[in-house]
């Protein structure tokens, strides 16, 4: 076994599922679980091993993110992130940035998120409001942002903002952040679900040195973040939901397994297991997880080979879709099959995966989004880029 997944393997058994019920009910950053990682050297995972990382296989990323996904999902965006922000940083490496930067992520000291969706364009992330002024050897970022995950807990910021001297919101440049550098702020979170991910608003008003700018000083700066992060970011989001749906259906085989009646009062026997409408919803939920496990493997096994964006594109897109909304199904299902005691907080796991699962859809590109230009990518032959 790799051992990048064997590790990931350990630290969900040991660490992040016996943790994830607590995370969700304080909704606290998950830090036991994400100290493991970092002690773990996961977080070098997709930087490649010439640069000091693990250099992880499409495919392997993905068993990764499935695993932890399927024990502690507040753990495993946090950790998603992480690897989405790192992609330009190595897809754009200097030398100095290796030196101040990609050297500490692979170490263990960097956690690192990216600050992209802004409150006047929500997850229209290609529309920036956010501006990066040139001033002597550096620049001063003015940065309003939204759903920033792992807002005031990481270590560097990857921050997107109009290009310095940009004439459109689309012409973008990408900057990495220390969080030390003053003029840093942060809200709280409470959501719903994914209770730990600290996913808020932050501000910035801060001055960063050349060294920061990673790419974006002419107009091609949004297809760079696209292409660095886009495919990385789809496929792993998309096995974090095959790991949550996983886990409930986990929970509910159990839950019908162990569910006895005092008497055979439906005339199928004392045990739920022997019910047709118990038998039907593991049937179906098996059913549904089958095709969603095709559809994150077909696309793992097509970025291992395919350089070509566009033709990555509808693929991704497709699966973050289907992840989004079959781990949906797949918990209410869940929820079906178990009965009234799987919509009591903290009894069993289901309603905590439920309300994780719920997230899938609205995050950026929301499903939404993704529907319309899948249509518009078949039926006009458009670019993923022409946003």
């Amino acid at each position: 076994m790799n051992r990048a997944i064997a590790v990931a393997e350990e630290l969900a058994h040991s660490v992040l599922r016996p943790n994830a019920p607590l995370v969700d009910r304080a909704g606290d950053f998950p830090r036991i679980s994400i100290d493991a990682i970092r002690d773990s050297e996961l977080l070098g995972l997709m930087i490649p091993i010439e640069l000091g990382g693990l250099g992880a296989s499409t495919m392997e990323f993905s068993q990764v993110m499935r695993t932890l996904g399927n024990a502690c999902a507040s753990t495993a965006m946090i950790f998603l992130m992480h690897v989405t922000s790192v992609s330009p940083l190595v897809a754009h490496f200097r030398q100095a940035q290796r030196d101040r930067f990609l050297s500490r992520i692979v170490a263990g000291k960097c956690l690192v998120t990216e600050a992209i969706s802004e409150p006047g364009s929500g997850s229209q992330w290609w529309s920036l409001s956010s501006t990066a002024e040139a001033i002597g050897s550096g620049y001063r970022i003015r940065a309003d942002k939204s759903w920033a995950t792992t807002a005031g807990h990481a270590d560097l910021y990857v921050v997107s903002t109009r290009a310095p001297g940009a004439e459109s919101d689309r012409d973008h440049a990408v900057f990495v952040v220390d969080a030390n550098l003053p003029g840093i702020s942060f809200g709280s979170w409470s959501g719903l679900g994914l209770s730990g991910n600290m996913s808020t608003w932050m501000r910035f008003d801060t001055l960063v040195d050349n060294d920061a700018l990673v790419f974006g000083k002419g107009s091609d700066g949004l297809r760079q973040y696209n292409e660095a992060n886009q495919p990385i970011y789809h496929l792993g989001l998309s096995s974090i939901y095959l790991g949550i749906a996983e886990a409930a259906r986990d929970a509910t085989i159990e839950r019908v397994r162990n569910r006895k009646y005092h008497a055979d009062a439906a005339g199928f026997g004392t045990s739920l297991s022997d019910y047709p409408t118990a038998q039907t919803h593991v049937g179906g939920i098996s059913i549904k997880l089958w095709q969603l496990e095709s559809a994150v493997t077909a696309l793992a096994r097509l970025m291992s080979t395919q350089s070509d964006f566009e033709k990555i594109a509808v693929p991704m897109t497709a699966t973050k879709v289907a992840a989004a909304e079959t781990a949906v199904d797949v918990c209410r299902e869940c929820m079906l099959a178990c009965g009234g005691l799987s919509y009591v907080r903290n009894v069993l796991p289901i309603e905590r995966h439920l309300r994780d699962a719920l997230a899938g859809s609205l995050m950026g590109p929301t499903d939404d989004f993704c529907k319309m230009k899948i249509g518009k990518m078949l039926l006009r032959d458009e670019s993923y880029h022409k946003l």
